[in-house]
């Protein structure tokens, strides 16, 4: 009686917690059927009911499941999942005031959520964890890959002497979104400009207010006015994608550098990034006011090229409406295959000495993958994350001292969360695992 009478105050709480929104799918639509006899299954309906509606999951929703203590982090884990509806329920357990679910998002990643209720029937923990798939040979990478719907690419090579042979991979000449990866052909063009003595590590950057618009993850405490070294920047711009620190050297380096370094590392088609974008133009047509999708998507290339040099006569204003929209549906991305990326590790590290040796620890400081350190004593990383675009790469030296290097690109029409994210590092991982020395 005593459950009962909580699941029906439950029950109430929830209703008035959800007035004038939409409702969620029916039960049929979740998979598995959830009872909810119990408190505990009662909030593993209600999870899913606010996964799987169409409106956002806010605060006083949230407060009708959790207990006041753990609202805020049951807030931001649900707020984060929501983006990867609908999720479809594989499995439930049940079990002394708690329940586990074990779900499917919408393209096809296991995650389990846990929660347990207190003595009121509310959820006082709460988690979900990601569970990741068997990786024991090529074709299941492949399999994985597929199954969530992306348009992909993968390949493991080997470097020796500079040059990239292929080990594995899928559609390794397939031009595709980089999102940060891009990043590197920056890196590039910098070391040969240090090399050059045009630039120099310790000279200032100026931060401008114009430069902060479009994000400083390492220097967005810094006020206008403040000055960063090359070197910090181009730390920053790697280690945490600090697209102002970008557009700052890109600035400094002037106009064709990166057109050079395209040339110069070897991608496939220097021509179709010609001009390139800096952070501030690209966001500008992808995700700022004025809309100018439509514009860039009917443009030529030479309309395309007019289009970013006029966002330069106007500061970045992001459009919250667009925040999550992908722009590469339009071509509004930096492009490479996984074969350019190789080549562009490749080039990186062979142009790591003399005065351009820093560039050898800037790719190092974060790896950006879990790996035995034993098997890999070097790692350089360079990974992206854009609406609808998450990459990765990695150039990796194991204890043979082989050169590797390993990329991921994945392009879907939607934005993912980071659930898609440690799944794709999950497949990573064993990927490694499978080239790793005995």
């Amino acid at each position: 009686m005593a459950a009962c009478a909580v699941a029906l105050l439950s029950v109430a709480a929830l209703a008035c917690g959800c007035t004038g929104t939409r409702p969620a799918p029916a039960d049929a639509a979740y998979g598995v059927p959830i009872q909810i006899n119990t408190p505990q299954g009662l909030r593993a309906k209600q999870t899913m009911d606010m996964l799987n509606s169409d409106w956002p999951i806010g605060e006083n929703g949230v407060r009708t499941l959790a207990a006041p203590q753990v609202v805020e982090a049951v807030g931001v884990t649900l707020d984060r999942m929501w983006w990867d509806r609908p999720f479809t329920v594989t499995k439930i357990d049940v079990g002394a005031g708690s329940a586990t679910l074990h779900v499917l998002t919408s393209y096809g990643v296991a995650q389990t959520i846990e929660l347990r209720t207190d003595d009121a029937g509310m959820v006082d923990r709460f988690s979900a964890e990601l569970v990741p798939p068997p990786i024991t040979s090529w074709p299941d990478v492949d399999r994985e890959l597929t199954k969530s719907g992306a348009k992909y690419s993968y390949q493991v090579a080997k470097v020796t002497d500079g040059r990239c042979t292929k080990v594995a991979g899928t559609n390794t000449e397939m031009s595709l979104p980089l999102a940060s990866i891009f990043k590197l052909y920056v890196l590039y063009a910098l070391s040969d400009a240090v090399k050059a003595h045009t630039v120099a590590w310790t000279d200032p950057l100026t931060i401008t207010t114009e430069a902060k618009a479009v994000g400083s993850s390492g220097f967005d405490k810094l006020p206008p006015g403040a000055t960063v070294t090359v070197r910090d920047a181009a730390q920053q711009m790697i280690s945490a994608s600090d697209n102002m620190a970008t557009d700052l050297l890109i600035e400094r380096m002037g106009p064709g550098a990166i057109e050079r370094a395209l040339v110069a590392a070897g991608h496939h088609d220097p021509a179709s990034m010609t001009p390139f974008p800096t952070m501030h133009e690209m966001f500008s047509v992808g995700w700022g006011e004025p809309n100018l999708r439509e514009q860039w998507k009917q443009a030529t290339p030479a309309g395309r090229a007019q289009l970013l040099q006029q966002t330069n006569a106007r500061p970045y204003e992001p459009d919250p409406q667009r925040t999550h929209m992908p722009a590469s549906d339009i071509g509004a991305e930096w492009y490479a295959s996984a074969a350019d990326i190789c080549r562009l590790h490749a080039a990186l590290q062979r142009n790591a000495t003399g005065e351009a040796a820093p560039v050898h620890d800037i790719l190092s400081v974060v790896p950006g993958i879990d790996l035995d350190r034993t098997l890999w004593p070097y790692i350089g990383a360079k990974a992206g994350n854009l609406p609808g675009d998450l990459t990765f790469s990695w150039y990796a030296v194991d204890r043979t001292g082989q050169g590797w290097v390993v990329s991921m690109q994945t392009n879907w029409s939607q934005y993912r969360s980071p659930t898609a994210a440690s799944w794709l590092l999950s497949i990573a991982r064993q990927m490694f695992g499978m080239v790793a020395p005995r």
